[in-house]
Formats: structure tokens, C-alpha cells, sequence
């Protein structure tokens, strides 16, 4: 007796990398909770140029390293709030 395959794992079947195009700033906050982004957003007050973006868009390797080269590594402060542990967003940790 053989048994078939139930599912068929494909490299190209996980998330499309992206590039967020987000500006380096003098503040930039990282973190899967959107009530996160959005009170910090109304918070704001112009003082520093603030960046917002939402881990649930870098799942994909090559997105992570698109933000690290463009805005992380120019911005002047970088917040990461990683609800769950390194294990939800670890080659962002590690190249953040």
C-alpha cells in the first residue's frame, strides 16, 4: 500500500517579498499589533520624523533585509516589539 501526498510544499508558495519603501527617520517602530502602530501614529507630534511598520508585511526574508539595508540602519532609534518571541520574526531579530 502506498500513501499519497496530502499537501506538496513549494518554495514559492510562502509570502511575496516586499519593499515598503519607507524612508529612514528619526524613530522607527516595528510590531505585529496594528493598536500598536495606530496610537503611536496619533501620538505623533511632529517633533521627530516617526516611521510605522507592521511585522505581519516582512514575513518574507528578502523583505526584512530590504527594510535593514533602506531605513533601519539609517534611522536614529529602532523599537521592535515582537509579540511572541523570537520565534515569530526570527531572521528579522537576528538581522535587525
Amino acid at each position: 500500500m502506498h500513501l499519497l501526498p496530502q499537501s506538496e510544499f513549494r518554495l514559492d508558495d510562502g509570502d511575496a517579498a516586499v519593499d515598503l519603501a519607507l524612508p529612514p527617520g528619526d524613530v522607527l517602530v516595528l510590531s505585529f499589533a496594528d493598536s500598536d502602530l495606530a496610537a503611536l501614529a496619533a501620538a505623533a507630534d511632529g517633533a521627530l520624523s516617526l516611521r510605522l511598520a507592521s511585522l505581519r508585511r516582512l514575513r518574507h526574508p528578502l523583505s526584512v533585509d530590504l527594510l535593514v539595508e533602506k531605513t533601519v540602519s539609517k534611522s536614529r532609534f529602532v523599537l521592535l516589539r515582537c509579540l511572541g518571541g523570537l520565534d515569530y520574526w526570527r531572521y528579522g531579530v537576528e538581522q535587525a
